[in-house]
């Protein structure tokens, strides 16, 4: 979403818990998601692994044909103990930062030492999201870029990020630096995604349907 300045940083966050259970957790459980990280955001290097991955609260039959496919995932995990601290941070932190939004995706993202997610933008849907940061394992050499402003993101922070404008960031550490992103998207618009036509959806969100486009869908 375009916030208007590179980043906001909004409140700290308690993540004593979610850094406990992540503790033990092998390569297996880092990599279980990476056909779906691939699919959503091309071959970046690290791992995600996705609680939700599009969450409508009911499923409408091209929801359930991503699901099918494996591109979509219904709010799975939950059994994990990891996951219950990722759910109590978005419902004790996040969700009354952004009371008008729907969670869309929540991802723990990984960035290994010495990498780097090249400038880009994100587009699309993407474009109207708040896309949160929690920052659980970091260092103070990772370096995120927004514009052409460098920042710090510090650790147990929630930051909302102008991803409509140009973005990077490397990893210059020896640590494997892993955030919390989740993607707040306005309750009007989760609506239209997940119950509405396409042409409805891009009314919603101001994007103009020119005929023969809206002819061929």
């Amino acid at each position: 979403m375009d916030l208007g300045v590179p980043l906001v940083d909004h409140i700290d966050v308690d993540i004593d818990g979610i850094l406990a259970a992540m503790e033990g957790q092998g390569l297996d459980f880092w990599e279980m998601d990476r056909a779906t990280r691939v699919h959503l955001a091309g071959d970046r290097p690290g791992n995600a692994v996705f609680h939700y991955n599009d969450k409508p609260e009911t499923i409408n039959r091209l929801i359930l044909q991503e699901v099918q496919r494996g591109t979509v995932n219904v709010r799975r995990y939950s059994e994990k103990p990891l996951f219950n601290e990722v759910q109590a941070i978005i419902d004790n932190f996040i969700k009354p930062i952004f009371p008008s939004c729907s969670v869309m995706r929540v991802q723990l993202a990984e960035l290994p030492p010495g990498e780097v997610i090249t400038r880009h933008t994100d587009r699309g849907i993407l474009a109207s999201i708040h896309r949160t940061h929690v920052p659980l394992v970091t260092h103070e050499k990772v370096v995120f870029t927004v514009g052409d402003k460098d920042f710090f993101l510090q650790p147990g922070r929630l930051y909302d990020l102008n991803n409509v404008a140009f973005h990077s960031v490397r990893n210059d550490s020896h640590v494997m630096r892993v955030h919390l992103m989740v993607d707040m998207l306005p309750t009007r618009l989760a609506a239209v995604r997940y119950f509405d036509s396409d042409e409805s959806m891009r009314a919603a969100i101001d994007v103009p349907v020119r005929p023969s486009a809206a002819a061929a869908m």
